[in-house]
């Protein structure tokens, strides 16, 4: 593992380490640029292979894959289905003047000529058939946004159970828009700390948000 790395996920952390203009290692007793080796890198390597092991023999699970993939496109998709709802929530002049379930009576019934569409209001020159289309328009607008509405939600629900902080950085980091070097530069670390740092998290996100589709493709 680069020395490099070690400063940031270890030297950083450690209580022994004194930042400022002096950057020195009070363990080792000198500046922390010159310390060679450290129990400290040991143990966290050992560690990091044991994890990378672990998640290595999840990943090779064509469910554990998948799982992947979706949290994947879910963080891709987050921003413009967040937009998508606000859009739509200001779409809603239909909403305030009948309730849905009138729209979804008209539209189950499965004519426009008959039932509950009779007794809404028609303007001039406007038949049956366009307050149908209209009904069917609304409802399904209504249905995408509680899908995205699911979606979103659970995305920031499983983002919030993210233990490392440095993990949850990046998955709010992603979900503001940023871009991953931008990402970078708030936490300070370099942009391939921050891809591994985003490896982590999606794997993570992934076993939080689709465990249980996970499960049942291992007993499939």
């Amino acid at each position: 593992m680069n020395k490099h790395v070690f400063l940031e996920e270890v030297c950083a952390k450690c209580p022994g380490s004194q930042w400022g203009k002096s950057a020195m290692c009070r363990i080792h007793d000198m500046h922390i640029g010159k310390v060679q080796s450290c129990p400290q890198w040991e143990g966290h390597q050992v560690a990091q292979e044991e994890a990378y092991q672990e998640q290595l023999a999840w990943c090779e699970l064509e469910p554990a894959l998948e799982a992947i993939q979706r949290v994947e496109q879910d963080l891709r998709d987050y921003h413009w289905m967040a937009k998508e709802i606000q859009d739509i929530q200001h779409w809603d002049k239909h909403q305030k003047q009948y309730p849905r379930e009138v729209w979804e009576s008209l539209v189950g019934a499965g004519t426009a000529q008959y039932g509950i569409e009779a007794s809404l209001p028609k303007a001039k020159g406007v038949n049956s058939d366009a307050t149908y289309r209209e009904a069917q328009k609304l409802l399904r607008k209504w249905e995408r946004m509680k899908r995205y509405e699911r979606k979103v939600k659970k995305l920031e629900a499983s983002v919030a159970t993210l233990q490392d902080e440095r993990e949850r950085a990046v998955a709010e980091g992603i979900l503001d828009g940023l871009k991953m070097y931008e990402i970078a530069q708030q936490l300070d670390v370099t942009r391939q700390t921050v891809d591994r740092i985003r490896r982590s998290m999606i794997r993570n996100l992934a076993w939080d948000m689709y465990e249980d589709e996970v499960r049942k493709g291992l007993s499939a």
